[in-house]
């Protein structure tokens, strides 16, 4: 399996959640303390963290983790896909290929990161169903072209747009595509996270 590294994107306001997201609780962890605990477990190195709201805050609680942070000091006032932009300018400077996930899924299987990074093309994402999921990988040339893309559409058009084809791999675990944006999402998550612990 070739290395990756990881971009993680933390730098959003959660206004829909109401709450702070990437500190919320999660079985006895925060929403960001899983994803990097994930991606590491899976061999993802090194790993990057984007933050913007309360980045002081995020920059504390994983001061015991071996991650670096990239701001988005313009968080309040950008979109998604800007994070995802001025972390990946970070990222390839020392990956050539780049694993990026939302800091909000923390149910990220670590098997299916796994077989994410163990596909050699340069754009590669699973799908459940036909629905495509996290975490999408980028070759470092891939994503230097991303970082250029000016459209609509957030990250996911800007993958549609990018050259040569996209490497899907079915998966059977709907959590690839579920984040918590809502409260109702993070209920759903973190019930089927007690279910799949409970078997």
């Amino acid at each position: 399996m070739k290395p990756a590294g990881a971009l993680i994107l933390a730098a959003g306001m959660s206004r829909r959640m109401g709450s702070f997201k990437p500190l919320m609780e999660f079985q006895g962890e925060t929403l960001i303390g899983r994803v990097v605990r994930s991606l590491r477990e899976a061999g993802a190195s090194p790993i990057f963290v984007v933050v913007g709201c309360r980045a002081g805050d995020i920059r504390a609680h994983l001061a015991g983790e071996d991650v670096r942070f990239v701001e988005n000091p313009d968080y309040a006032s950008t979109q998604m896909f800007d994070s995802v932009k001025i972390g990946l300018a970070q990222a390839v400077k020392e990956c050539g290929r780049i694993l990026i996930t939302p800091g909000d899924a923390p149910l990220l299987s670590v098997p299916i990161i796994r077989r994410v990074m163990a596909e050699e093309a340069p754009l590669v994402r699973p799908v459940y169903k036909g629905r495509p999921g996290h975490p999408v990988l980028l070759s470092g040339d891939a994503a230097r072209m991303l970082c250029l893309y000016q459209g609509e559409g957030g990250l996911r058009q800007a993958m549609e747009s990018l050259p040569g084809p996209m490497t899907e791999i079915p998966v059977e675990d709907e959590a690839v595509y579920m984040d918590a944006d809502t409260p109702e999402e993070f209920e759903r998550l973190l019930a089927m996270a007690e279910k799949r612990r409970a078997r």
